[in-house]
């Protein structure tokens, strides 16, 4: 079995109901294979990407193997539970506060 990794690059608070993490990628960095196991926030702070996102064990879902995500910079996505995944980011600099539901 592969090793999974942190889903972000430090926790920057934690409770009993979130995980809040902030998310450093340089420009063509990588983030490490990965599980999302809880719903979770994703506020996009700075970069644009495209951040090339490779699913793993089938778990992308209606999203196939893989797929590009542009991140808009002051915009906030949520995202469902559930996929395995790795990212590479194909453009500048990119920073996220990342925020886990941990009653999901």
């Amino acid at each position: 079995m592969t090793e999974d990794h942190p889903i972000a690059t430090e926790i920057v608070f934690e409770d009993d109901t979130v995980r809040v993490w902030n998310q450093r990628v340089p420009a063509g960095g990588s983030i490490p294979r990965h599980r999302h196991e809880h719903d979770y926030f994703l506020l996009n702070i700075s970069g644009t990407g495209p951040i090339a996102v490779q699913f793993h064990e089938g778990t992308g879902g209606v999203m196939g193997d893989s797929i590009e995500f542009s991140p808009v910079p002051g915009k906030a996505d949520f995202i469902r539970k559930g996929h395995v995944e790795t990212a590479t980011n194909l453009g500048e600099a990119y920073r996220a506060i990342l925020v886990e539901l941990k009653q999901t």
